[in-house]
């Protein structure tokens, strides 16, 4: 996601450059949430500004917190601030940068020994990072702070727990879904259906009402003889080039995991059925018109600089395929009713791609207790309750997420069919040494597909080899 521009996507969860590095220091302040602060120590922060390792002059300690540019920050600027209310001695700098710049300029200040003190970790990076081994392993260090690992959902701890031991406290989750323009809805007389469904053979009831949504310069909806399909005004939906809030939940639903299992040194994308996925989601396109073309999402179809939110915003589609971190953004740019609807079920059943993020502590740090103390208060109810009851996102703590909900229902959207699916089959972003850098090259290798629909086996096959070198090489 990523809206300070508001460039909204992909910089939450992966998707490609978005702006330029910032910095920003941030004060102490915010007394407001001061009130709820003493409440961290149920996660096991001590909230006492002891000792806290070395760092500035005086004993004060000045750690750096780095994370890609989202809108989440103003909640973690709020967050921060009542933090060093309670750690008097630590001061915190959020460093952001574009995400598609992330990882490699943090691996390069680690492979020097440096980097920040905390960071944030997205599930494609784990397995590159945990090799290198600048993520502190916190199993001691949770086990002594008395953590209680049960409040966090569980599916959160496991997804961050390698061999038994635990790299970084859950704060949040999301999953996929639609996003869509309400007022478009009640002006075409359009009711929000239920039980939707999709096949890669004839599109199922998920193409009719995708045929339902699209209308030509005419008014013609794709479900009358008389609809032009080289003059739409709106489309029903986007087809992004873009592998978690993309692609991956249909082939998920269509029986295919992009790899077999946690560091597997290749994919497992390459067959039939995931062809025929890769067809159907080009075939919205380019045969049945109800989805705008890849060119309109840029010289890779993937929206890399938010054309999807752009041809939202301007009613250009009726729909746009999105994650749970988006809303804040979308919320600030369209004029419109904002409404949500889960993702139409496939062959294979009701799935959706769960992420989550941690932060992790640099192994390499001077700072260690300093940093410590920020985990845990970031992983902490007190954080968490901040960044929920403000819109910014779903809690890792599961009985949290009501703060989520209620916010942005406050704001007149209901964000609770995200929650639906976090209750379905669910699929994770792969794990496994090389994948982030693999995402790029499969983005690449399929994009001639997105922008004609012509050669999909070919750029499926093409994507996978480039991925299997990827993977290889990573070792």
């Amino acid at each position: 996601m990523n809206r300070t521009d508001w460039l909204i996507r992909g910089l939450r969860k992966g998707a490609s450059p978005r702006g330029r590095p910032r910095r920003l220091a941030l004060a102490s302040g915010c007394a407001v949430v001061l009130v709820a602060a003493a409440a961290c120590s149920s996660s096991g922060s001590s909230g006492s500004g002891g000792s806290a390792g070395s760092g500035g002059s005086g004993g004060k300690v000045n750690l750096t917190y780095a994370q890609w540019t989202t809108p989440e920050q103003a909640g973690y600027q709020k967050s921060i601030n009542a933090f060093e209310q309670l750690h008097p001695n630590i001061h915190v700098t959020i460093e952001t940068f574009a995400y598609n710049d992330y990882q490699p300029k943090l691996t390069t200040e680690f492979s020097s020994g440096g980097g920040p003190d905390v960071y944030w970790v997205n599930t494609p990076m784990i397995a590159t990072w945990l090799k290198d081994g600048v993520m502190e392993d916190l199993t001691s260090k949770i086990a002594s702070a008395h953590v209680n690992l049960s409040q966090y959902i569980q599916t959160l701890v496991s997804l961050h727990q390698f061999s038994g031991k635990l790299y970084g406290l859950p704060k949040d989750w999301d999953t996929i879904a639609y996003f869509y323009n309400a007022d478009y809805f009640s002006q075409h007389h359009i009711t929000v259906p239920s039980g939707l469904t999709w096949n890669p053979a004839d599109g199922g009831t998920w193409l009719s009402f995708l045929k339902s949504l699209t209308y030509d310069t005419s008014g013609h909806n794709a479900l009358s003889p008389g609809f032009n399909s080289g003059s739409v005004a709106t489309y029903g939906v986007d087809s992004p080039n873009e592998m978690q809030w993309g692609f991956e939940p249909y082939l998920a639903e269509d029986g295919v995991k992009l790899i077999s299992q946690p560091y597997a040194k290749s994919v497992s994308f390459d067959t039939p059925a995931a062809t025929q996925t890769f067809q159907f989601l080009t075939d919205l396109m380019y045969k049945y018109h109800v989805a705008a073309p890849g060119s309109d999402l840029g010289t890779d179809a993937a929206a890399n600089n938010t054309e999807d939110q752009t041809m939202f915003a301007k009613g250009k589609v009726a729909m746009i395929e999105g994650g749970s971190w988006e809303i804040a953004g979308l919320a600030q740019e369209v004029k419109f009713k904002l409404g949500v609807l889960q993702f139409p079920s496939g062959p294979a059943g009701d799935w959706t791609v769960v992420n989550g993020l941690i932060d992790s502590i640099n192994a390499h740090s001077p700072n260690q207790q300093a940093a410590w103390e920020l985990e845990q208060w970031l992983g902490s109810p007190t954080s968490e309750q901040i960044m929920g009851s403000g819109g910014y996102i779903w809690p890792g703590i599961g009985s949290l997420d009501p703060s989520f909900a209620t916010y942005w229902n406050s704001h007149g959207v209901d964000v609770t069919p995200f929650e639906t699916e976090s209750k379905w089959n669910t699929v994770f972003w792969p794990v496994t040494p090389g994948m982030n850098q693999a995402q790029l090259d499969i983005a690449n290798q399929l994009a001639p597909a997105y922008l004609t629909g012509k050669n999909v086996g070919a750029a499926v096959d093409a994507a996978a080899k480039q991925a299997n070198n990827d993977l290889a090489t990573a070792g």
